[in-house]
């Protein structure tokens, strides 16, 4: 088939995993998450208040993880516990305040000054701010067996005639930044779109795990495991069927190719725009994974 292609331009040798986080090489492009930095810890977010962070980008990646807490003052800390694999882009990192939760107000001032009695606690968060008849403070405590409410602040004369207490969220100003670990030492991956005849259809982002010959590759994308034959697919728009995968390739022109053959160090190519290809010969051309340059050089599409 030709000199072999090097692992270092595969997917599962992009970046191993094991640098950054615990486990193994997931065998998959793309970064894990290196660092969250807060740079403002927000205030008065309740107990209910959830933070996630987004999926990767490269299909079969692991989604990083994440710990927080939140401090009686409703600041929020955030830590990355694992990195995950697959990120081209940092991941957003999202704030989800608790729902707004009105509960009708069966006795005020049960045993204490500062506590009131509510037909249902359901929802009810500590940190969150009491509205009614008057400001009752922030929710210190939740008596899930007694329907129970702690207020920061005492109860008046205004809690005894309110039907509804309104209990919510207020927590604001939480702000952050997410950075990858930087792809600086390894080999950006080659690209691959297939369709896996276990598939129902064609996948983008996913990653070539081994190179079986010059036209058939193992690959891996959100749909699993399996074997495909690179082409320019069928038919006039280029479709690709169960076991087909597309390389495109680009020329300092910016004309575009479907790979159909590939080696180590040549492609064989299929016009795939109308763009001019005067600058490939016989449709085969070196390759490289950073820009064109001159004539017969193609740069392969990549997962950074």
């Amino acid at each position: 088939m030709g000199r072999p292609i090097k692992e270092k331009y595969f997917g599962n040798k992009n970046r191993p995993y094991t640098n950054y986080a615990r486990g193994g090489n997931t065998g998959v492009g793309g970064e894990g998450v290196a660092t969250i930095t807060v740079s403002n810890s927000g205030t008065l977010y309740s107990q209910g208040t959830t933070l996630s962070i987004g999926a990767p980008n490269v299909a079969g990646g692991i989604q990083a993880t994440i710990s927080y807490s939140i401090n009686s003052a409703g600041n929020i800390t955030v830590a990355v516990v694992n990195s995950g694999t697959g990120y081209t882009s940092a991941p957003t990192l999202t704030v989800t305040t608790a729902s707004q939760v009105t509960q009708y107000v069966t006795n005020s001032g049960v045993s204490a000054t500062n506590t009131l009695s509510v037909a249902s606690v359901v929802g009810i968060q500590i940190g969150m701010r009491i509205y009614g008849g008057g400001n009752g403070g922030l929710v210190t405590a939740v008596d899930p067996v007694l329907n129970r409410v702690t207020s920061s602040l005492p109860n008046d004369t205004s809690w005894t005639n309110a039907n509804n207490l309104k209990f919510y969220d207020q927590g604001s100003g939480f702000a952050k930044t997410v950075a990858l670990y930087a792809n600086t030492t390894t080999q950006d991956a080659i690209a691959i779109t297939s369709y896996l005849t276990t598939g129902s259809s064609a996948v983008t982002g996913g990653d070539i795990i081994k190179q079986e010959s010059s036209r058939r590759y193992l690959v891996r994308n959100s749909q699993g495991i399996g074997q495909v034959r690179i082409g320019a697919g069928t038919g006039t728009n280029h479709i690709l069927s169960p076991g087909q995968a597309h390389i495109i390739a680009t020329d300092g022109g910016g004309a575009t190719y479907y790979v159909t053959k590939l080696t180590a160090h040549k492609a064989t190519l299929i016009n795939r725009t109308s763009t001019s290809t005067a600058l490939i010969t016989d449709l085969v051309a070196g390759w490289t994974l950073d820009v064109a340059t001159g004539t017969n050089q193609v740069s392969l599409a990549k997962n950074a």
